[in-house]
This record gives C-alpha cells, sequence and structure tokens, in this order.
C-alpha cells in the first residue's frame, strides 16, 4: 500500500491543483479563492464541477473510494481514489481510514442546480476526467452550513440529499448539529429519518442531546422509533443507557420493542438481563414476541442457555416457549441444535 502512495504524491506533487482542490489531478482548475458563498459562483460552474473545502469533527475519519470487500476485522478493501465522472461501488470510512482535519465537497453544476455530490477527504486521490471544476478554498461557515442544508431540503435527486446530510453530520460547527435536528423536526419522509440517523451516528455527544430532545418532541410513529437506531451509533454511555430506560418505561410498545433489539445487537453484555426483565414483566404480546427475538441476538454462549430455559420454563406462557423453540431452531450454534434434539426426544 505504500508504495501506491508514493506515486499518488509525486503525481499531485507535480499538479498546479495539488494543495488547491486537496486530491484532484486530471482536471481544468479555477481558482476563485476570494469567494466565500457557492452561491456566487454557480453560474460561473455551470457545465463543470464546484468544489470547497470545510472543516470537519475531531476524530473524522477520511471518506474516500475502495474496493473490494468490506471486512471489518481484516480490512479487505483497498483505497483505490475516486473519479468525478461516476459514483465508486465502495465508498466511505472506516477504522483504518486516515483521520481528516477538512473534507473537500465535490458538486456537478447542471441546469443551475447540484447533479451530483461528492464528499472527500483532502488526501482522497480525485480523478477528475478532464473536467472543469471551480475551487473557491473554504467557505464561510454559516454559507456553507446554508448550502449543504438547503440541498438536502429542496434536491430532487435522493443521493444528492442524502450526501449533503452527511456533510452536515461532519461538519465541526455545532450549527450542524442545530440544523439536523431542525429537520428531523420539521420535514416528513425520508429526509427526518435520515436526519436522525447522522445525529446519532455523526454527532457524538452532542448528538446525543439532540436525540434526547427527539424523544420528548416528536409524535409517537417511525421517525421517533428511529431514535433507537440512532442511539445504538452514538458510542457515548449515555446512549446505551437511554436506550435500556426506553425498554423499560417509553409508553409506545413499538418503541420498547426496538430498543430491546438495539439493545441486544449492539450492548449485548447490558443486555441480557433486560431483556429476561422485559419477558418477566411485559404485557403486550408484540413486545413480549420481539424480547424473545432479541434474546436470540445475543451471543451463541448467552443466547442458546436463555432461550432454553425459557422453552422448557412450564411457567412461561406458550407463546413464549413456542417462540423460544423458534428461535433455538433457527440457530447456527450447534449447541442450540443439539440441546433442541435431545430436548424433541424427552
Amino acid at each position: 500500500m505504500k508504495h501506491i502512495w508514493v506515486v499518488v504524491a509525486l503525481v499531485l506533487m507535480s499538479s498546479p491543483s495539488w494543495g488547491q482542490a486537496g486530491g484532484l489531478t486530471n482536471a481544468e482548475t479555477s481558482d476563485r479563492e476570494s469567494v466565500s458563498d457557492p452561491v456566487k459562483v454557480m453560474r460561473e460552474a455551470e457545465g463543470g464541477w464546484l468544489a470547497f473545502s470545510m472543516p470537519v469533527l475531531e476524530g473524522t475519519r477520511q471518506p474516500c473510494c475502495w474496493q473490494g470487500n468490506w471486512n471489518s476485522s481484516q480490512h479487505a478493501l483497498q483505497e483505490v481514489g475516486c473519479y468525478l465522472g461516476r459514483q465508486m461501488q465502495s465508498y466511505g470510512s472506516h477504522s483504518g481510514s486516515p483521520l481528516a482535519e477538512n473534507v473537500i465537497a465535490y458538486m456537478e453544476i447542471g441546469d443551475g442546480r447540484v447533479r451530483s455530490l461528492r464528499v472527500l477527504g483532502e488526501q482522497c486521490p480525485v480523478d477528475g476526467g478532464g473536467a472543469r471544476v471551480t475551487w473557491i478554498g473554504q467557505v464561510d461557515e454559516k454559507a456553507g452550513l446554508d448550502w449543504f442544508e438547503q440541498l438536502a431540503r429542496t434536491s430532487d435527486t435522493e443521493a444528492v440529499a442524502g450526501t449533503a446530510l452527511y456533510a452536515l453530520s461532519l461538519h465541526q460547527s455545532n450549527k450542524a448539529t442545530e440544523r439536523l435536528t431542525s429537520m428531523a423536526l420539521q420535514t416528513d419522509g425520508e429526509l427526518q429519518g435520515e436526519a436522525v440517523f447522522w445525529l446519532g451516528e455523526g454527532r457524538g455527544a452532542e448528538g446525543f442531546e439532540a436525540l434526547e430532545q427527539l424523544l420528548a418532541e416528536l409524535p409517537r410513529g417511525d421517525v421517533r422509533r428511529e431514535i433507537n437506531f440512532a442511539l445504538s451509533l452514538n458510542g457515548t454511555d449515555e446512549a446505551a443507557e437511554r436506550l435500556s430506560e426506553i425498554s423499560r418505561n417509553d409508553g409506545d410498545p413499538e418503541q420498547r420493542a426496538g430498543a430491546l433489539f438495539w439493545l441486544a445487537s449492539e450492548f449485548p453484555e447490558q443486555a441480557s438481563s433486560l431483556v429476561m426483565q422485559a419477558i418477566e414483566h411485559e404485557q403486550d404480546e408484540d413486545v413480549l414476541e420481539q424480547a424473545v427475538f432479541a434474546v436470540s441476538q445475543l451471543p451463541d454462549e448467552t443466547a442458546t442457555p436463555l432461550l432454553l430455559e425459557l422453552a422448557t420454563d412450564p411457567s412461561r406462557s406458550r407463546e413464549v416457549r413456542r417462540q423460544a423453540l423458534f428461535w433455538l431452531a433457527n440457530s447456527d450454534d450447534d449447541e442450540a441444535i443439539a440441546a433442541l434434539v435431545k430436548l424433541l426426544s424427552q
């Protein structure tokens, strides 16, 4: 991998755009760093690309393009750089990506609108394919936030709207958290759910506080229930505790059931006792069914004995015992299958 980066560095050092538009090569670059608002160069960039830089949260990993199989344990992906003309199959960052202080937004402008959007690290190699690129450097904070929020809210292209939300989730300013929260509260459809997701996945402690606000203010329904998943991604200690509280006390049965699932999936050490307590005390039949399913999502060494206990306990309801048998039968754990065979032969 090291020799690939040496070659890339030599190419970039010989390019007039190096030090301006990050890792961009093979492009006709027009330098307009005196402009601090992308809106002011939209007409000039028509038929080409507009690019600018923005600061990102500490700990952000460089987004780039990859090829190979995504394998979190072996990091089988190989960074190959991106092409402005087409979207790579694998795009984003992972725990092995280099840290980034800034990212660059590349936007294709056509018919007075943003037709496509890429958000890439400064060190990510980008082949412009001979395109004309208007580079305006690091834009004014408010202008950049306005730009991405407007794209998220109004773009008729789903990929552009989604990438604009991703850009907001990376932005260093705490105003980005406020804007994502506003969209989660005020918009409709998929945009709401995606804003909730990025608050959890991208904004850390600020995002957790925003999710708390959304729990209090959003009405019962699908968008509010997506907060469970966002909490499971948040990475703060408080997020796991909040999921636990939701699983016990939330007034929406579906919200409680979802919290149990994500606790079992992401926080198994804390989840096993909570899930069993839910099976013991929960009155809603649908939540009970989801609680038994949550048991099946625990690691095999925990799930198998708990499911076997539920299946053989005569004090449990018929439905709980039936669900426990079902998930034992669907387990990939050899011990679960052996225990089920022994149980059925008695």
